[in-house]
């Protein structure tokens, strides 16, 4: 947890710096459509000989949704920025996915930081982004919540309605890298584990920058 925080600390300890003691801040609520992302079970057999290995059982899909969020940075002079990014799409797992798990509500949070290269044409200001942090899923249920280490690759364009004012639009593909576990599927002691090497979301936003 303390190195999925550092990068954190560096976004603040730069935002207080001499160096940028003169830049513009900004904040940014946005709105989007998160798709995608599929988890295998797999259950603990044991041969007749005591061997043991591990079979696929079932899947975890999350359900397509909405999800809203929130971004927090400072402009640096590239142009371009650097943030703190946070999301949280309410979801369930959909139809099809491993019986037990079935329709359970389950909230998607992604906690990054990230910084964009904009190139400005006019008022229209493409621009390419890239953030690192965690993936949280929060099944409310029985079972335990996950922090997995995720990264985040995407572009978009910006719009400036005025100086201090601008709505944008952009996709990212969220890549999560999944390390064992069981307690997503069931409590206590148990065979069955999710397991995989990652898993991508893709996320569409609209929202407003404000600048300050």
């Amino acid at each position: 947890m303390k190195a999925l925080l550092a990068p954190v600390g560096l976004i603040l300890s730069l935002a207080a710096s001499p160096a940028l003691a003169e830049r513009t801040y900004f904040v940014a609520p946005l709105y989007g459509y998160t798709a995608g992302g599929t988890l295998d079970v797999t259950e603990k057999v044991t041969d007749e000989d005591g061997n043991t290995s591990r079979e696929d059982v079932g899947k975890l899909k999350f359900d397509d949704n909405a999800h809203y969020g929130l971004m927090i940075g400072v402009e640096t002079p590239d142009p371009g920025n650097i943030y703190l990014f946070y999301s949280k799409q309410e979801s369930e797992f959909k139809e099809g996915s491993f019986a037990p798990t079935s329709g359970i509500k389950v909230d998607m949070e992604y906690y990054h930081v990230g910084g964009s290269l904009y190139f400005p044409r006019g008022d229209f200001r493409p621009y390419v982004t890239a953030s690192l942090g965690a993936t949280n899923i929060k099944p409310r249920s029985t079972y335990s919540s996950e922090l997995f280490f995720s990264l985040g690759l995407g572009g978009g364009v910006e719009y400036l309605l005025m100086n201090n004012l601008a709505i944008f639009a952009d996709y990212r593909a969220m890549i999560t890298a999944v390390d064992n576990s069981s307690t997503l599927v069931c409590t206590g002691s148990c065979v069955l584990r999710v397991e995989a090497d990652t898993m991508i979301q893709s996320q569409a936003n609209i929202g407003l920058r404000v600048r300050f």
